[in-house]
């Protein structure tokens, strides 16, 4: 127990950086605090959407069902990712596997890890749905009693079949063993996920056109939702033994989690030890190194350097590039295969809605080009971990004959081009739906220059800054890295600070007067960043090497 206490301890400092002592567990404190913060809309749009349901005290165990399920399902997506992580390609396996503990003692601990992770997870839905419950009334003492332990137990047999899933996977294909590899499949998978979760949603949306259909499918036809929910075994136990005060259900839901873990105990003894000694947490050190001589200038090369070693290291490219492409692709087959989506788009051009002739149009799409160009920014970290992801080799930016200007000009064009690429797959799903003339993309596009720039120059400050650069692999250069929630926070506060005025002020009678005004303040900023911060960085690297 004693060694147990000790490696779980160490680890959790490791993966969380919660020592309070230290100047990081701080920062992590105060992060994790504003991330709460951030998480309150949607908290309250659950609280209300549960509350709804159980307001009527008719479907209350079918609605707790589906919550349960949809926590288990959010817990499963997050264990299927997570599990290697910390089980296979953490930089802590080697040292742990030459420590006098037993391989149970590594094995409960790192589950430990990946459970704490999965209980936030599972307190973004059980928080709200417990204090719904309470507050819609005829509940005892007794269910509040039996939901709390549900708290800790509900995501328990999830984590554990996926534990259960990867350790025989991991086992019986080697080709999974290496992270580079590990890394890019499974961001591939993420996108193909999502997109079907997109297009189930969207016709499921489409479907429901009257706001009852779904309170009625629930009371009256609630046998196709019993299968989704009949995919976890225990959460009709877990439901029913809470809206119906069963004890008996309470303990099969704690006879399916025992089950299960004994199931994973068997598995770990057997299946995990020896794949995990032959798992690689990276190959990057074995990629052949790539010559820019006589390639033209030093700029174009240098570009093609930071290029390419973005798309080419596997880590890269699935926690940037890939996770900033799966909204947009998500739209497009979500606008191919809608129900109705042809419809909604004959129905535009019959009824003689003509886009081009609309008052302001080009200024309309400065505007929504401007406000996704804010959204695409944001939603890759490319520039956010720009000089993090150089490492230890940070000093080589600062000595080599080369402006430093253009370094950090070329770092943010990378992530601005990624940027402008996902503005521009926003544009096929736009046209799927509102006919109009291509030519006047091109206001589009101005807009969403304009904010991308901005918000890579912010990146790419504040990384500059405040660089991760003491890191092992690429994985965790890029994961974890404030300096990209950072980023996120200040771009879109300066959006926030833009458009308040506009609804504080009901500015709705001279909006086009207003807009240029803060198109001309956002252009302002932009170049205000673009032309500060390479100084900046600059002068802060030197007097932090000194």
């Amino acid at each position: 127990m004693r060694d147990f206490l000790t490696v779980t301890k160490a680890l959790f400092k490791a993966n969380y950086g919660m020592d309070l002592k230290s100047k990081q567990g701080k920062k992590g404190i105060a992060v994790a605090a504003v991330l709460v913060i951030c998480l309150l809309p949607t908290f309250a749009l659950l609280f209300n959407m549960f509350q709804t349901g159980f307001a009527t005290h008719t479907v209350d165990l079918l609605i707790m069902e589906m919550g349960f399920a949809m926590i288990c399902f959010l817990m499963l997506w997050t264990a299927l990712f997570i599990f290697p992580s910390i089980f296979y390609f953490s930089n802590d396996l080697e040292h742990l596997l030459v420590l006098p503990i037993t391989p149970r003692v590594i094995v409960a601990s790192k589950f430990v890890i990946v459970y704490v992770s999965l209980l936030l997870v599972s307190l973004l839905g059980m928080v709200p749905m417990l204090i719904a419950y309470i507050s819609a009334g005829n509940v005892n003492i007794l269910s509040i009693v039996l939901f709390i332990p549900q708290i800790l137990l509900i995501g328990a047999p999830t984590a554990f079949v996926a534990s259960i899933f990867w350790m025989i996977i991991l086992r019986l294909l080697p080709f999974f063993k290496n992270k580079d590899r590990f890394n890019m499949i499974t961001g591939v998978l993420s996108i193909g996920i999502a997109v079907l979760i997109g297009i189930g949603s969207s016709q499921l949306g489409a479907n429901v056109e009257n706001p009852m259909f779904l309170m009625d499918m629930l009371q009256n036809n609630p046998e196709n939702l019993l299968k989704i929910v009949r995919i976890f075994a225990n959460v009709p136990f877990a439901a029913r033994s809470i809206v119906e005060v069963s004890f008996i259900d309470f303990l099969i839901t704690l006879a399916i989690t025992l089950i299960l873990g004994v199931v994973f105990v068997i598995c770990a003894d057997r299946l995990y030890l020896s794949a995990a000694r032959e798992s690689k947490v990276s190959s990057a050190g074995k990629k052949k190194k790539v010559s820019y001589r006589n390639q033209g200038s030093v700029s174009w090369s240098y570009w093609k350097v930071e290029f390419l070693r973005l798309v080419r290291t596997p880590a890269y490219m699935a926690n940037c590039v890939l996770s900033a492409l799966v909204m947009p692709v998500m739209f497009i087959v979500m606008a191919i295969v809608t129900p109705g989506m042809s419809e909604i788009k004959e129905m535009l051009t019959s009824q003689a809605i003509i886009v081009q002739d609309l008052v302001n149009l080009p200024l309309i799409l400065v505007i929504a080009g401007a406000a996704v160009g804010f959204f695409a920014g944001s939603l890759n970290g490319i520039s956010a971990t720009a000089f993090s992801r150089e490492g230890k080799n940070l000093d080589f930016v600062k000595y080599i004959p080369f402006d430093f200007t253009k370094q950090a000009m070329i770092k943010g064009s990378v992530g601005t081009l990624f940027s402008v690429l996902t503005c521009v797959l926003m544009l096929f799903s736009i046209h799927m739906i509102l006919p109009y003339p291509i030519w006047y993309d091109v206001f589009f596009l101005l807009g969403s220059i304009l904010t991308t720039v901005l918000v890579n120059a912010i990146a790419i400050f504040v990384d500059g800054i405040h660089p991760k650069t003491d890191w092992e692999d690429e994985t965790s250069a890029v994961k974890n890295n404030m300096n990209v929630v950072l980023e996120f926070l200040i771009s879109w506060a300066i959006l926030a600070v833009t458009v308040a005025p506009f609804f504080l002020f009901d500015l709705m009678a001279s909006w086009e007067m207003y807009s240029i005004i803060m198109l001309v303040i956002i252009l302002l900023i932009t170049i205000g960043f673009v032309i500060i911060t390479p100084k900046v960085i600059l002068k802060h690297l030197m007097q932090t090497s000194k």
